[in-house]
């Protein structure tokens, strides 16, 4: 994740719960209220993504799925475009909170060596799917592809050196094409949420989910050495 991109609130997607009185709605600051728009907006364009994809997703659609007014959907996201790249801000923040939590369950080691099934719970989710259709649309939208791609570098930048650190924390060195194999394993895990959606069928995208991680311990034989250490 070249360019710098300008930092906005974090998000979280909504917890369903039961409308409350007009008047207490009114009495909410109006920060309060525009971010729970926000994401009754995010949450429903998700869904829309995951259910019909991006071609079908309008955004009287979203704003339909939301129970929020067009206008008021056109206050927090005046085009399309804003309202795609703010899903994908959404889910970025999503994942890593997801991320976060499983680091504070695992030991260092356990965490890399479980990190490509790790990934196949973050991608495969609905929000997952949404996020790739709106990078398979960003091909024939210039607009959508500049902002995207300027993104996700941005997230790029943010992703790799914090592997590097979890590397580091497992007693683990980064390899000289430590990048390019981030990127590799991003790509398939993508892939197979794909095929999976495609061919209806999680369990044997899960089998290559763990081949993936066959090949995480190849590209990184100090992981078995740490294992070798702790049974002897």
């Amino acid at each position: 994740m070249r360019e710098q991109t300008r930092e906005k609130p974090r998000r979280t997607l909504p917890v369903q719960t039961a409308p409350e009185p007009v008047g207490e709605l009114a009495r909410r600051p109006q920060a309060q209220r525009s971010a729970e728009t926000q994401a009754k907006l995010i949450a429903a364009a998700i869904s829309c993504l995951h259910q019909f994809g991006y071609s079908a997703t309008s955004v009287t659609m979203v704003a339909d799925e939301a129970g929020v007014s067009r206008g008021a959907m056109t206050h927090q996201y005046p085009t399309r475009t804003d309202l795609m790249l703010a899903v994908v801000e959404a889910v970025f923040e999503q994942d890593v909170q997801h991320y976060e939590r499983t680091v504070a369950e695992k030991t260092p080691m356990q965490w890399i060596r479980e990190l490509p099934a790790t990934m196949w719970e973050v991608m495969s989710q609905p929000s997952g799917t949404a996020v790739i259709e709106i990078m398979l649309a960003s091909r024939s939208d210039p607009e959508l592809a500049d902002k995207l791609r300027s993104m996700q570098n941005a997230i790029d930048r943010l992703s790799h050196p914090w592997i590097i650190e979890r590397l580091e924390a497992a007693g683990l060195r980064d390899r000289p094409n430590g990048e390019a194999i981030h990127r590799l394993f991003v790509a398939a895990i993508r892939g197979l949420s794909l095929e999976a959606l495609f061919r209806r069928d999680r369990a044997d995208a899960e089998n290559s989910v763990a081949v993936l991680s066959e090949l995480l311990r190849l590209l990184y034989p100090d992981m078995d050495t740490e294992v070798t250490q702790q049974s002897s």
